[in-house]
């Protein structure tokens, strides 16, 4: 499988957005919450309870998250059953608590972070270069704090399928039908947007009343009775769906759309974003007539608050690093951390790097050259 380009994110593109979040959900997959900033609190902004700089006590850290019907959501739930097991009050850490709140997205789990609501996050890579740059869905509300890096969870493959018999076989054949982009609260349909935009199908799309808005568990529903003829889907780490998607795979006939050559440019021009063909995964209940399928890529990570402090940050590497096989009995496609390097793979080079992970990886043997060690409190 070609790999997808992880590093790249902030190169400059023209993005423009549908939605200006204010608690909104976005993210690699969710329920449909609203995502709302009074959500997902379930903290109390330090991140710890008892010590926070190790040796003894409880660290109990809230961990904003999409929904567990998700690829990140189910591997951070996954993750936590496993810290729930393996962590005890000893050094270096002491006991950790690593707590899901679900927000409905990496957006509002970043404006919950900014608030002091949460200290931890799964989030892709392309959002938080969003909130960088202050670019859609941050232009109009700009967040002040940004997490540091974790850890990687998966890379996610892009692809847009249509349902057979709807006469769509290329990206060009989108105006006009049923399209379902994502659901307009999730990172990933911000992203979306931005493809679609630089391909300029956005405002067709738009001015032709062909999109549809949809949370992700009336998809299969909204298929069968003709509402939704394309739409886009993805799978993770060349392993599996997200949870929503394997219902649509059950419930729905369907076959792979082809990417234009200008819907592939407006995938280069967009940051963080690339364009691969790879053997398509994941699909039951589904025979298509072709070998391999055009994607775009989409990276997502654990991202560590400089709240938790060293100590913890590095019990949380070693945990993922020492029990990836319990991890995955939750969520396969959650990367593979027996593979210290794994850990890095997603890292962008111009954000830091929570200390705890990064001393973790550097004492592994892992070239962190590239990186910039973080501050942490405590």
């Amino acid at each position: 499988m070609q790999e997808i380009s992880r590093r790249n994110v902030l190169r400059a593109a023209g993005v423009t957005g549908l939605v200006g979040l204010t608690g909104c959900a976005g993210g690699d997959g969710g329920d449909g919450s609203s995502g709302n900033d009074s959500d997902g609190s379930g903290g109390d902004g330090n991140g710890s309870s008892g010590s926070d700089d190790g040796g003894g006590g409880t660290t109990s850290i809230s961990v904003g998250i999409p929904s567990s019907s998700t690829t990140t959501g189910a591997s951070s739930n996954s993750f936590q059953r496993v810290v729930q097991k393996v962590s005890s009050d000893t050094e270096p850490a002491g006991t950790i608590q690593w707590n899901n709140q679900e927000t409905g997205g990496d957006p509002p789990s970043l404006r919950q972070y900014n608030q002091g609501n949460v200290q931890a996050m799964s989030g892709g890579n392309f959002i938080i270069a969003s909130a960088k740059e202050e670019l859609p869905p941050f232009e109009q509300q700009p967040v002040e704090k940004i997490p540091h890096q974790g850890m990687a969870i998966a890379p996610l493959h892009m692809h847009v399928l249509s349902v057979a018999g709807s006469g769509i076989k290329t990206t060009d054949d989108l105006v006009g039908s049923n399209f379902w982009p994502l659901p307009p609260q999730w990172g990933l349909r911000q992203q979306a947007e931005a493809v679609l935009e630089n391909a300029g199908l956005w405002s067709e799309l738009q001015e032709s009343d062909s999109i549809v808005n949809a949370d992700t568990g009336d998809v299969a529903g909204a298929i069968s009775e003709d509402r939704i003829d394309a739409m886009f889907v993805y799978g993770a780490s060349g392993v599996n769906l997200a949870g929503w998607a394997t219902e649509v795979d059950a419930r729905a006939d369907l076959q792979l759309v082809e990417m234009t050559d200008s819907f592939v440019q407006g995938v280069e021009d967009t940051r963080g974003t690339s364009h691969s063909r790879i053997e398509p995964y994941g699909w039951e209940n589904q025979e298509f007539d072709a070998s391999e399928m055009d994607v775009y890529g989409a990276d997502f990570q654990f991202w560590f608050g400089e709240e938790i402090s060293r100590g913890v940050g590095y019990e949380l590497a070693k945990i993922s690093h020492e029990n990836v096989e319990q991890i995955q009995e939750g969520q396969p496609a959650y990367l593979d951390h027996s593979d210290p390097a794994e850990m890095a793979s997603l890292y962008l080079e111009d954000h830091p790097v929570h200390p705890g992970p990064y001393d973790f990886l550097e004492e592994e043997g892992v070239d962190m050259s590239a990186y910039t060690r973080g501050e942490a409190q405590g």
